[in-house]
């Protein structure tokens, strides 16, 4: 079948720490499971987006590039300049344990402050904004992904610090591996276009110049 396809690029800047890296000494002799350190390493990640139709739209187009806007907005509120944590890093808790902000399972801010804004993406790829003073921990850990959404300028130090730190991090439900990122960007954007009947064909990531994963349909 003969299909128009048309691809766009975003780039970010974000860390993670690869828990789930393990190497096999045949192939990669001497080597060591680096990416897995903590508190993590960071890439200048390119994502390419690829969109495909077997016909063209009024404007003659698969679609018009504007229809990405949301994407550009999604990174950069969500992904740049922060930190992935994986749900399924037993780190997290140990690391959200220590900051005070996880207890007996449930995450809350270690004082009285006004509810915590996140953004969440459900485990169907639709993205809604949740508010909560408190709330458990395997709720939270339900969703695809969560990230928190801009407060206002907190008052003291210490609401300072936790401000600055939430809005460093973005949790995921898997592994944060160039692999994942890929499968997750595809399938959100296939959702988001639902309605206009456009297909995703396929997502990259790269995390160096020379290193990508793609994930899509054959």
């Amino acid at each position: 079948m003969k299909m128009f396809e048309i691809s766009k690029s975003f780039t970010f800047s974000m860390a993670h720490s690869v828990f789930s890296q393990s190497i096999d000494s045949r192939l990669a002799k001497g080597k060591t499971p680096k990416c897995r350190r903590l508190p993590g390493h960071g890439h200048n990640y390119t994502l390419v987006v690829y969109l495909s139709a077997g016909s063209l739209d009024r404007s003659q187009m698969v679609t018009d590039f504007a229809h990405l806007d949301w994407l550009k907005t999604f990174i950069s509120d969500y992904l740049d300049h922060r930190t992935m944590l994986s749900f399924q890093d037993p780190a997290t808790e140990v690391f959200l344990e220590k900051m005070e902000l996880l207890r007996e399972g449930t995450f809350s801010l270690p004082f009285d402050a006004p509810p915590l804004t996140v953004l969440t993406v459900d485990k169907s790829y639709r993205m809604s904004d949740l508010s909560f003073r408190r709330v458990s921990f395997s709720f939270l850990s339900s969703f695809r992904l969560v990230a928190l959404k801009w407060q206002k300028e907190r008052a003291s130090a210490i609401q300072d610090f936790y401000d600055r730190l939430l809005n460093g991090l973005v949790f995921f439900e898997h592994s944060p591996t160039s692999e994942n990122l890929a499968s997750f960007f595809y399938h959100l954007t296939t959702e988001v276009f639902k309605p206009l009947n456009i297909r995703c064909s396929k997502v990259s990531v790269y995390e160096t110049q020379s290193s990508c994963a793609t994930f899509g349909e054959r």
